[in-house]
Parts: structure tokens; sequence; C-alpha cells
């Protein structure tokens, strides 16, 4: 083999190790991109966003099921006075649960014109019974920020005891409660 063969596979197996180096600092850089990417995500959270006569609640989009139009219930003789009743719902009977009584907010309750959340399921399957769903709001998890006073108020309701944080007006779709759903549910469905 003469000196010039040996130089140009020398040269041409330093130019394939340096493609193989560039290659593995691209590939690096796009998976590090790609965590970041994943972190950002982490960062936001997404809240389906009820009304339940002036006051705005946000439910974490994870927890809910789906949204139905409000239908009739049968009452539950003794139970607590949040429980509208039980309802079928894509096959399966559920509690419904007025989420404004079960805040204790005053008021008629639930409009027959309202919407079910179904929750996904649980020990026992819910439906809350809002006045409307507004839509989908996806903030970022350090603007919920917590409330205030989570005292209860005299109404009986849990009051601020089922808020875990307040997205405030400059969040995406405005003001809304951010409801902790499991401790809401087993306080008003013992």
């Amino acid at each position: 083999m003469s000196q010039a063969t040996s130089q140009a596979a020398s040269r041409a197996a330093n130019q394939a190790a340096e493609r193989a180096r560039a290659l593995r600092a691209a590939r690096t850089e796009a998976l590090a991109r790609r965590g970041l990417g994943r972190a950002e995500v982490a960062a936001r959270r997404a809240y389906l966003v009820c009304a339940c006569g002036a006051e705005r609640y946000g439910l974490p989009l994870e927890e809910a099921a789906g949204v139905l139009p409000m239908r009739p219930c049968t009452p539950v003789p003794g139970a607590v006075p949040a429980l509208l009743g039980l309802a079928a719902v894509s096959g399966r009977i559920v509690s419904v649960l007025d989420l404004a009584r079960a805040l204790g907010r005053p008021g008629p309750g639930a409009a027959p014109s309202g919407h079910l959340v179904a929750l996904r399921a649980g020990a026992v399957p819910v439906a809350l019974a809002v006045d409307r769903v507004i839509g989908v709001s996806e903030i970022d998890a350090d603007l919920a920020r917590p409330e205030a006073d989570p005292s209860p108020p005299s109404s009986g309701g849990m009051g601020g005891a089922a808020v875990s944080g307040y997205a405030p007006a400059e969040s995406a779709g405005g003001d809304f409660v951010v409801l902790d759903l499991p401790r809401l549910l087993r306080r008003a469905l013992p």
C-alpha cells in the first residue's frame, strides 16, 4: 500500500469520525430540546371551566370524562342537599352532585338547561351539575395560586375547603376558582 493511499484512507476515516461526532451532537441537542418541551408542557395544566351562577370554576381536565346536557334525576331519600339524585349517563347510573350547592353557594342550584360533567371512574360514578360549560383553559401551573381564605361558609357547604387555587384574570380564559375534586367528593359524598 502506498503512502498516498494510506493518507487518503486516514483522511476518510477522520471525516467519517467527524460526521459521526456531528450526528451525535445534533441528536443530543434534539433530545435535549424534546425534554425541554415536555418540561414546558408539564408546567401547564388544562382546566374545564364551568359556571354556576356568576361564579366560574376550573375542574382539572384529566378528571373530566365528558360533558352532557342536563337530564332528569331521581331523588335519593335522606341524601345530602347537594346530591340532586341519580341519573343514567352512558348506560351507567351516576350520582349527580350540584356543584354550587356542594360549595355552599346560594341560589336555586343547577339550571334545567345546564350541563353534567361526568367525572372519571372512581369508587362511586359521579357527575357534577353546572349551569354551563364555558370551555377549556390551559394555564401555567404556578398561576393557579392558593386561595386566601379556605374556611367553609356558614351556609353548610364546603366553601373554600374544596378550593386548591385561583387562576387570575390574566390567565387564558379569564379568572376562575380551581377546585380540588377528590376533596370535594370526599366531603360531599361520604
